[in-house]
Formats: structure tokens, sequence, C-alpha cells
């Protein structure tokens, strides 16, 4: 299966972010402390000639299925943001996205969303108890910066 995109990295990096990381399981939304998002292994990595300090990152996100009741902007697992800007493409399955401050809403195979440089990431988790799902994130990423920063507890 070939997966194109056909954005110019310019246009990427002005639009800014989309968060990404891999939610945790079901039992660390239900917990008071849960574990930091898990970060997941690189495909690609390479700086951006166009764009001094700054790398493209290109990571798969995998999402087990999620038996748990479905976050809600109250209720969910620690949130996380991304230092720079960050697209992702669903390509099995249907993630649930919520930014603060925006609706949450189902993202499904072949759909994509963007989040802006800092957005407050407080949702991710597969939409299926059953069926797991899987993404491409491609992220800009700043020179020495982690891909994704947890919220304190």
């Amino acid at each position: 299966m070939e997966v194109r995109i056909d954005l110019s990295l310019g246009r990427l990096l002005a639009a800014c972010a989309l968060a990404v990381t891999v939610a945790g399981s079901s039992a660390a939304q239900q917990s008071a402390s849960p574990p930091a998002p898990r970060v997941p292994p690189t495909l690609f990595s390479a700086p951006l000639a166009d764009a001094p300090g700054h790398n493209l990152v290109v990571v798969e996100l995998n999402f087990a299925p999620n038996a748990a009741p479905p976050s809600t902007s109250e209720h969910h697992a620690r949130g996380h943001h991304h230092p720079g800007s960050v697209y992702v493409y669903v390509t099995q399955g249907a993630v649930r996205i919520g930014v603060e401050g925006q609706p949450v809403r189902v993202v499904r195979a072949g759909e994509s969303f963007f989040e802006p440089v800092g957005a407050h990431h407080i949702i991710n988790e597969n939409a299926s108890a059953t069926e797991p799902a899987r993404a491409i994130a491609v992220m800009i990423v700043p020179d020495g910066q982690p891909l994704v920063t947890p919220d304190e507890k």
C-alpha cells in the first residue's frame, strides 16, 4: 500500500503541529497517575535544509483495542504536547482525538488530522474496543527537543 502526502514542507511548518502519541492502557486511563506516553519507534528522520535547526521525523503509531469507556475532556489520561508541527494519517481502524478547546472527534482510516505547535492533546485512543488502529505521524521537531512532552502530574 502506498501512502502519498502531497504537502510542501514550508506549508506544513507554517500550518504548525498535530499531537500524536500512543494512548496508555485502559488501566492507565483510570489510574490517578497514568504513565507518560510511550514514544513510538522512528521510521525515518532527517534534518530539514530549508528549515535549519529542525528535523522531519516519521513514526508509526499503534493503538491497541480500547475496552475502557471513551475518554472525555473532563476524564482522560495524562495529556501531552509536541514542540513542533505534527500531521497524522490514519492507516487502519479509527482513533479518537481530543485537543483542549476543540471537540473530540473520531478520525478513520484514510483520514488525517493536524495539531498546531504547543496544542494540549488530551485524548488519543483507539475508537474500537475490539479492533486495533494504526497511523503514521509526520513531525517537525526542533533540534534537541523530545517528540512528546507529557503533562505534569
